[in-house]
């Protein structure tokens, strides 16, 4: 006899709702651009009738949005997992994970740097979403000082530098390469380097360890 399948209630029904019509979204923002974008194709490839995009969104711009607050959740949550598996690596260990995430993840996804130009270029010319847009991506940013943080603490490390001035440059740095390595495909591998080279510097010149850090590395229980 079968397992009694699980009915889905109201709360999950929407969130698959969402997240099937956020990814959508990202497919056709990257291939038509935000203006050329209709709703009636995003919610044709999502399954769903342009309602359910006013139902759960309000507007285009509040879809555009939520495809970069996924975008970026999908970053971190990735970053975070690794930090997790490897918290014992060395520096040059982590240079080299980071480098590969970089490509799988940034590099790998070639919906991303579309998205990454086309909300950026349609919030230099709305000034309204651009206001918006700032706020995620200083949120975003703030993430990723908190991670910085929390590496360097688990770890026993000293930054010589603000985790939120790291996290600013760490930011610009891999957007910049992603849309150069997207643009100069055929030296994929040179930039896979140059991104690799960068994580190293970057921990080089800004990580110093403390003395505790070779004989006791603080874990989060």
């Amino acid at each position: 006899m079968g397992m009694p399948v699980q009915r889905l209630t109201p709360e999950r029904r929407r969130e698959l709702t969402r997240t099937a019509l956020v990814e959508a979204a990202a497919e056709v923002f990257a291939r038509r651009g935000f203006e050329g974008a209709s709703l009636e194709e995003i919610a044709e490839v999502a399954g769903f009738t342009r309602g359910a995009i006013y139902s759960n969104f309000g507007s285009k711009e509040d879809l555009l949005l939520a495809v970069v607050e996924r975008h970026n959740q999908a970053l971190l949550d990735a970053f975070a997992d690794t930090f997790d598996r490897q918290a014992d690596a060395s520096q040059e260990e982590w240079s080299g994970s980071a480098a590969l995430l970089w490509r799988d993840l940034i590099r790998g996804d070639p919906t991303l740097t579309p998205l990454n130009l086309e909300f950026r270029l349609y919030a230099l010319r709305n000034p309204p979403f651009r206001k918006r847009l700032v706020e995620v991506q200083r949120q975003y940013v703030s993430r990723i000082a908190d991670f910085i943080d929390r590496i360097s603490n688990t770890l026993g490390l000293r930054l010589k530098i603000s985790a939120a001035d790291l996290a600013e440059i760490t930011n610009a740095a891999t957007l910049g390469l992603t849309e150069l390595a997207s643009v100069d495909v055929e030296q994929a591998e040179r930039y896979d380097r140059l991104v690799e080279q960068f994580f190293r510097l970057m921990m080089e010149a800004t990580i110093e360890a403390t003395p505790a850090s070779s004989s006791s590395k603080k874990r989060r229980g």
